[in-house]
């Protein structure tokens, strides 16, 4: 595009000495900026870098924005999320690709002009913020079509969609490493090739079947010689489901030394793995209050002390992030509530829990909220951003000692 009225070195000689600067004080290469007359400054948008993202690139990295047409965009490298926020900006931003800066600039032995176009005019950028992984779409596409036997693929209840990784990548707000932890912590398993949820009926199967080879061959002590776990069950279960229940319920232990001869010591060169106690108590617990949802506490206790195999302790503990404790009902209550149900958003995950229960003591609290912490803002902080005005009171009749509770958004929280 032909400039017009371009600038001359005259003009710019006059510029310095109205400056009052000398041309020994600035580069011999000078570069007079103008507007074209076609302005783009809506091809063009400006991404401010995260430290993070800004590595991940320069590694040569894959960065990637991600989001349905109804979601908001965030953007994800190989290990981290990030909210890709439009911000704004007073003074206007000068797009000119061809600005060349002052260390590039290369000294020549007569003063010369270089002619630069301003493309763009900028008002608005995007900066980004880390974020938590948006998983809930994840738990809602895995069960779409939960697996339940190999007998049941089938069945007209069993239709739904089935989602590969690259396919789950596309559709879930997280990064490739957020969403292999999260497929790890459902316990989703690769079923030909597609992730999938162990329909939690088939579970119980499974798990009765593996107690129960347990308890005739005294595996619960000794430990489970998993080869031998394997091919007895493999006639009615596929070893990959068998084994994948093993991994999530039980642990692997050192044989100890022994002759092989011995029953009461493990062949050396056998895997073997132990049940986990917490793991299998808090199965019994979720069997039983899936389908109650709500239950006489001491009658739930007792119930669940009888289910679990012989030799193993239940414990309240073994509730958390299952199971709610109502001890101000007469006579006391327990009903099932998951965290996986609760909204992903801090406020409106606060805003649900205040629904269902007006106060909350720290250890009640804790369970549903410490999924939404960060390396920044643990438990503690957390409420306290998010009850800025607050009132204390004393909390009598159980111990509890002074507490505080907010009347700006929510009902009530009790800190012990």
């Amino acid at each position: 595009m032909e400039i017009v009225n371009k600038r001359t070195l005259d003009e710019i000689d006059s510029v310095l000495e109205f400056a009052k600067l000398g041309r020994d004080e600035i580069k011999s290469v000078t570069q007079s900026i103008y507007f074209s007359e076609q302005l783009d400054s809506e091809g063009i948008k400006l991404l401010e870098l995260d430290t993070a993202v800004l590595t991940a690139l320069e590694n040569g990295e894959r960065v990637i924005i991600r989001g349905d047409k109804e979601d908001s965009a965030v953007l994800c490298t190989e290990s981290e999320t990030f909210e890709v926020k439009l911000g704004e900006v007073s003074n206007a931003l000068l797009i000119v690709p061809d600005m060349t800066l002052g260390s590039e600039l290369t000294d020549t032995l007569l003063p010369s002009i270089q002619y630069q176009q301003v493309n763009s005019v900028m008002h608005t950028f995007y900066e980004l913020r880390k974020m938590k992984p948006r998983l809930q779409k994840l738990r809602s596409l895995l069960e779409e079509n939960p697996y339940a036997g190999q007998a049941a693929e089938g069945d007209v209840d069993h239709q739904g969609t089935k989602y590969t990784f690259n396919e789950l990548l596309n559709l879930v707000q997280g990064s490739e490493r957020e969403i292999k932890i999260a497929l790890e912590k459902m316990q989703a398993i690769v079923i030909d090739g597609y992730w999938r949820v162990l329909d939690f009926d088939f579970l119980v199967q499974v798990m009765s079947h593996l107690l129960q080879l347990c308890d005739e061959n005294s595996w619960l002590d000794q430990g489970i010689p998993i080869q031998e776990c394997l091919s007895v069950l493999q006639d009615i279960f596929p070893r990959t489901v068998i084994e994948h229940v093993l991994k999530n319920f039980a642990d692997k232990i050192t044989p100890a030394t022994g002759k092989d001869d011995d029953e009461k010591h493990m062949q050396i060169d056998i895997d073997y793995y132990r049940l986990n106690e917490d793991k299998v108590c808090r199965f019994f617990a979720e069997q039983i209050l899936k389908h109650a949802r709500k239950f006489n506490l001491s009658q739930f206790l007792s119930t669940w002390e009888k289910s679990v195999p012989d030799g193993m302790k239940t414990s309240v503990s073994q509730l958390e992030g299952i199971a709610l404790i109502d001890r101000d009902s007469n006579p006391e209550v327990i009903s099932y509530m998951t965290v996986d149900t609760l909204p992903e958003e801090i406020s409106e995950r606060f805003n649900h829990l205040f629904r269902i229960r007006e106060k909350w003591s720290l250890p009640e609290i804790t369970p549903y909220i410490k999924d939404l912490t960060t390396d920044k803002m643990d438990v503690t902080a957390m409420l306290t951003k998010s009850f800025k005005n607050t009132q204390y009171w004393f909390s009598s009749g159980n111990g509890l000692g002074d507490c505080f509770c907010n009347l700006k958004d929510f009902d009530a929280i009790v800190l012990i």
